[in-house]
C-alpha cells in the first residue's frame, strides 16, 4: 500500500499464523485463515477504521449457513430495493469479470456476482468487517472465486490494471479525498474498466428538511446510534451533484459517465425508520414505509419533474 512493492506470504507454523511481507520496505501484514489487514490508515481514516473494527466484532462470531444463490438472486431483483436492479443492469456481463468490491463492510448480497461468474475481491477498512463477511455463508464450489481481505480505498494494495470492475455500495461518501481515491480506482482498473458506485445524491428538499424540519430527529438518532465521522461529515454536506460527479471523472480520465436517481419517497420511508428505531425492529417494519413510498414514487415522483430532479438514492 505504501510503496506498491510485491508482497510475499510468510507462515509461521509454531505459532499458526501468517503474513505478507513487502518486498521493498519490509513492513508486514498479519493475516487470519487467508484474509490479510493491508490497510495503513492514519489521521481521519485510522478513526474511521477504528470505529467499523469495533462496530463489525459482534458480526464476526455469527453463525455460517450455507450460501443460498436463490435468495440473492430474488433479492436483486427485490422492489424494495430498487437500485440494486439499477446496478446490476450498470455492471453488465460480469462472467470471468474480476470486481474489486470496496468499503463493502460485512454485506453479502456482492456474492450472489459470483453465481453470475464473476472473480470477486471483498475488502472494507476494517478487519473485523472482512472476517465478518467471509464467516456469513460456507460457499462451498464459488469460495475458490472469492478473496478477502481488508484495505484502504484511498491505498489499494493491488497492480496497475488488474481489475475489470471497481464497485461501491453507499462507501464513496465515507472518503475524505475524492482525488486520491479516483486515482486510485483509475490505476487499477483496465484499459476499458468500469467502476460503479451507489451513494445518496444531493436533493435541495431532503437537505432543506434534514436542516430545518428534521432536524431534531436527525440530532435524536446521532445520539441514539453512533455514526461513523465521515457519516457525520456526509449527512451536513448533503449527497453528490451530477454536474460535480461528471468533471470530477472527467478530471481523472473517466468517460462514459451515468447518474442514475432511482427513489425519493421510497428513501424516505427506508431511512427515516431505521433512522429512528436503529436495525431492532422485525423487518416487515421496515419493507411496510419503504413499499407505501414505493407506491408513491410510482404515482407521483415518476409523473412530476420537480421530484425526479429531488431523487436521493
Amino acid at each position: 500500500p505504501n510503496c506498491h512493492g510485491v508482497l510475499k506470504l510468510t507462515v509461521n507454523y509454531l505459532q499458526d499464523n501468517q503474513s505478507l511481507q513487502c518486498s521493498k520496505c519490509k513492513a508486514e501484514f498479519p493475516g487470519v485463515d487467508d484474509s490479510f489487514d493491508l490497510t495503513i490508515a492514519e489521521g481521519e481514516r485510522e478513526l474511521e477504521r477504528h470505529y467499523y473494527q469495533q462496530a463489525y466484532l459482534s458480526r464476526s462470531a455469527s453463525r455460517t449457513t450455507d450460501f443460498d444463490p436463490d435468495y440473492w438472486s430474488h433479492r436483486w431483483a427485490d422492489p424494495h430495493w430498487p437500485e440494486l436492479r439499477v446496478i446490476l443492469n450498470r455492471l453488465g456481463d460480469l462472467n470471468e469479470k474480476v470486481v474489486l468490491c470496496l468499503g463493502n463492510g460485512a454485506s453479502a448480497k456482492e456474492l450472489h456476482f459470483l453465481t453470475l461468474g464473476a472473480k470477486l475481491i471483498c475488502s472494507d477498512l476494517s478487519m473485523s468487517g472482512v472476517l465478518a463477511a467471509k464467516s456469513r455463508y460456507n460457499l462451498g464450489e464459488l469460495a475458490c472465486h472469492v478473496a478477502f481481505h481488508a484495505m484502504d480505498a484511498t491505498r489499494v494494495p493491488l497492480r496497475e490494471h488488474s481489475i475489470d470492475i471497481v464497485y461501491g455500495y453507499e462507501f464513496v461518501h465515507h472518503l475524505p479525498d475524492l482525488d486520491v481515491f479516483m486515482h486510485e480506482v483509475h490505476r487499477v482498473l483496465k484499459p476499458g474498466g468500469l467502476c460503479v458506485f451507489f451513494d445518496s445524491a444531493y436533493s435541495p428538499i431532503w437537505q432543506g428538511l434534514k436542516r430545518t424540519l428534521l432536524w431534531p430527529i436527525m440530532r435524536l438518532s446521532h445520539l441514539l446510534y453512533r455514526r461513523s465521522p465521515e457519516d457525520i461529515r456526509a449527512t451536513y454536506a448533503g449527497g453528490y451533484k451530477q454536474d460535480f460527479l461528471q468533471e470530477f471523472g472527467a478530471k481523472h480520465g473517466f468517460c462514459n459517465g451515468f447518474f442514475d436517481r432511482v427513489m425519493f419517497f421510497q428513501y424516505f420511508g427506508k431511512i427515516g425508520v431505521s433512522s429512528i428505531f436503529g436495525q431492532k425492529l422485525p423487518r416487515f417494519c421496515y419493507r411496510i414505509p419503504s413499499a407505501v413510498g414505493r407506491s408513491m414514487d410510482i404515482l407521483l415522483t415518476d409523473r412530476l419533474d420537480f421530484l425526479r430532479r429531488n431523487r436521493i438514492g
